[in-house]
């Protein structure tokens, strides 16, 4: 199962928050952010397996870095996956080459 691609845009609501997203250095870190779709470079057999049920698990969601002061290291974002037969999540870190 494939949910369609919702790209997510930052909306902070406080002088705090607005501080915290982004990079000083690099423009697209920390706008990466989408609901459904491909995960970025990851292929189709590259998904994970449930470890409950053994089935193969859909991309959910991937939430890229915030920004300087809460970087996953050197800007990873992290790849969310659910079973829809189980309702197992998983999440991983992955360090993107663009």
């Amino acid at each position: 199962m494939e949910i369609p691609k919702i790209k997510l845009i930052t909306n902070p609501e406080t002088n705090e928050a607005k501080s915290a997203i982004g990079y000083k250095w690099n423009e697209i870190a920390g706008t990466r952010h989408f609901l459904g779709g491909k995960p970025e470079e990851v292929g189709d057999d590259d998904y994970p397996t449930c470890e409950n049920c053994q089935k193969e698990m859909t991309f959910y969601a991937q939430i890229d870095s915030i920004g300087e002061n809460y970087d996953l290291a050197d800007c990873m974002v992290i790849h969310n996956y659910v079973c829809f037969s189980c309702l197992t999540v998983k999440a991983q870190l992955m360090q993107l080459l663009s």
